[in-house]
């Protein structure tokens, strides 16, 4: 996250993601509440095919998730740029998402250099 940051916004500051909107915020986004239920859901539905718009629908009420729009967006911007082999977590999340690939892969093709 810092790396692409400081790629496209070279003068951000190391202390912005220590403070409470920088990693704290995406790690309690991440392991609580709708976010994690969505995400567990998805891989559950996996035989199914159901998509994020499936997910959310059953789950959430009426809201919506960020991760899967951001996603999106980082990986048009990698694909603009050709930077894709530069952030593997990135591109390993956004093929677990949207293109079918086994979400095992995470924790290998996300470590890959």
């Amino acid at each position: 996250m810092r790396k692409f940051s400081k790629k496209f916004f070279p003068s951000v500051q190391d202390e912005t993601y220590f403070e409470s909107c920088g990693f704290a915020d995406l790690i309690t986004t991440c392991y609580g509440g709708r976010n994690r239920k969505c995400a567990e859901a998805f891989v559950r539905g996996r035989r199914e095919k159901k998509s994020w718009d499936e997910v959310e629908e059953e789950l959430l009420e009426g809201q919506k998730l960020q991760g899967t729009l951001t996603s999106k967006e980082l990986d048009k911007v990698m694909e603009m740029e050709g930077c894709r082999e530069e952030f593997p977590f990135f591109d390993t999340v956004y093929k677990i998402a949207f293109e079918g690939q086994a979400p095992e892969t995470i924790t290998t093709n996300a470590v890959r250099k």
